[in-house]
């Protein structure tokens, strides 16, 4: 049985290896596995999708662009320019390029990786996963998920239909025929999702609102927070303890908050063998790489293009550590065909003897 808890845990594993290395190798490796397993485990409704390879251009482009303008570091020098030039006067070095790259493919994996996992869970699974204290929120987040792909869903329908009838787009001129039902469209659905949440008792009259101490807890928890963030940088453990503290209550009085809104669930979930395997191999990467890294030898996890840059170094047992959050891929791979194999087994063969059947009746 599905289970979005076990997709949670991969989208913070693949995350946190996304942030943990500045090899490229090693990113190249990481984007590739959100990308295999976004495409293999992607639910049959999840039609919509970010054009990826050109936001990726997009992202690589640009942050190229940037640390090559603003950073002159380096000792492969490719262009000077004057140096009366604010900010990006100076040398343009290939180390500043390839470092902005770096910078340009993390951004991209990750993107690669949340795109993933939005096209594999739907977003009614992550409400259930939403405190019962942040339920209101958590429907309006739900909303906000779901409106974009609608919109694109719909303005395809539109632009199917206008161009049956003759409209081409070629400018800004052709766009109104467009615009004007999607945005009428849209209004629309507007309506009749406010009209179903109002039928459902959404935002009720009755009195919800908190005692004093509860949100004098929180605001003063949140001050904890703050202020452990801002002390963390000069008083590291103090500042950590601090923040800790302030979630840690946080936490506390989420719970206690969803205590005194009871839900009723027709169909608990369960956490199935498959679910627990998918956490386990999730969360063996980032344990290994983050408990003892002297002892793996992780010596290719960090990489920089400076003061010169050299090809990045990849070590065969960090590469296989990476793959591991393929489990899910390889097993719903697997699944679809042993399904497939057990289809046709089952299916009957033609025969002689049906065969010969089928031509008398064809020619009688």
């Amino acid at each position: 049985m599905f289970d979005a808890r076990g997709w949670l845990t991969w989208l913070l594993s693949m995350a946190i290896l996304a942030l943990l290395t500045r090899n490229p190798l090693y990113l190249l490796l990481i984007l590739l596995v959100g990308q295999i397993a976004g495409t293999l485990c992607a639910r049959p409704a999840a039609a919509f999708s970010l054009p990826l390879a050109r936001l990726g251009i997009v992202i690589l482009f640009f942050s190229t662009l940037f640390n090559l303008l603003s950073v002159h570091i380096g000792s492969t020098v490719l262009l000077r320019l004057p140096l009366s030039w604010p900010v990006i006067g100076g040398p343009l070095t290939l180390e500043a390029a390839l470092f902005g790259a770096v910078n340009g493919l993390v951004l991209l994996t990750l993107l690669v990786i949340f795109t993933a996992f939005n096209r594999i869970v739907p977003p009614g699974e992550l409400v259930r996963l939403a405190p019962h204290a942040l339920r209101d929120l958590a429907v309006v987040v739900l909303i906000a998920m779901t409106y974009l792909p609608e919109t694109m869903r719909q303005l395809r329908r539109i632009r199917e239909a206008q161009a049956i009838r003759g409209h081409q787009l070629r400018g800004l001129r052709d766009w109104p025929p467009l615009v004007l039902p999607l945005l009428i469209g849209g209004l629309e659905r507007a309506m009749g999702v406010a009209e179903a949440m109002v039928s459902r008792g959404y935002g009720s009259t009755t009195d919800n609102k908190q005692p004093f101490r509860v949100q004098l807890a929180l605001f003063l928890s949140l001050c904890a927070v703050f202020a452990g963030w801002s002390v963390s940088f000069w008083y590291g453990i103090a500042g950590w303890t601090l923040m800790g503290v302030g979630t840690a209550v946080i936490l506390l009085l989420l719970h206690y908050l969803g205590r005194q809104q009871p839900t009723t669930r027709y169909q608990p979930r369960k956490m199935t063998a498959w679910n627990w395997g998918l956490i386990v191999t999730a969360l063996i990467p980032p344990l290994l790489l983050l408990w003892n890294p002297e002892f793996l030898q992780l010596t290719s996890l960090s990489y920089s293009p400076y003061p010169t840059a050299v090809v990045p170094p990849l070590q065969t047992h960090v590469a296989l550590i990476l793959l591991l959050p393929l489990f899910p891929a390889l097993t719903v791979m697997g699944r679809r065909e042993g399904k497939s194999t057990a289809a046709a087994a089952h299916s009957p063969l033609p025969t002689a003897a049906s065969q010969q059947k089928e031509k008398t009746n064809d020619f009688p």
